[in-house]
């Protein structure tokens, strides 16, 4: 039986994606090389996502070649995600009942040198869904994929005072202001 080879757009020409010499560009190349391995080794990922974008996500990852697993269940991934060749996690609607699962997965991936994907969506809506994914970024994702205000918001997080800080800083400088005006230095 003779093997089907899939035309490859890198060797179309197209003038956005050329060099001045009419070849395909440097990046349309490795796209499709990537793209191809994938398909090859058809690699098994395992997504904790959220029910919105479940469906797409699967059918997104089946397209491109890859095999992807639907599971959350916090009594399966001790046995599932070690077979994973990457985790993609998406707070979508984030639940205390899921965020269990979420870290316990990633954190056996930190540990088994398996790349994962945190999706921080609409990480300041909420203090419970900043603080969650600032304990999933602490364990080492490979990737951080988020549009533009959820990632400054997840850098603002890890570089400004939280309120608990910001409140005890205030404290000490009114105490130093008191030793200062009263000349007890």
């Amino acid at each position: 039986m003779e093997q089907q080879t899939q035309p490859n757009p890198a060797t179309n020409i197209n003038p956005k994606a050329t060099n001045n010499h009419n070849q395909p560009s440097s990046w349309a190349k490795k796209a499709w090389r990537l793209l191809s391995d994938v398909r090859v080794q058809s690699p098994l990922i395992q997504c904790i996502t959220n029910f919105v974008s479940m469906d797409l996500m699967a059918n997104t990852l089946l397209s491109a070649g890859a095999s992807p697993a639907m599971l959350h269940s916090l009594e399966e991934l001790n046995d599932f995600t070690p077979c994973c060749q990457a985790l993609c996690i998406n707070v979508g609607t984030l639940t205390p009942s899921w965020l269990p699962s979420m870290k316990s997965a990633a954190q056996l991936c930190s540990q088994l040198d398996i790349p994962w994907v945190l999706d921080p969506v609409a990480i300041s809506a909420s203090g419970f869904r900043l603080k969650a994914c600032m304990e999933l970024v602490e364990l080492k994702p490979a990737v951080i994929r988020g549009n533009g205000s959820e990632i400054i918001a997840l850098s603002m997080a890890f570089t400004q005072p939280s309120k608990s800080e910001v409140a005890k800083l205030k404290k000490k400088k009114r105490k130093q202001i008191t030793i200062w005006f009263l000349g007890l230095q």
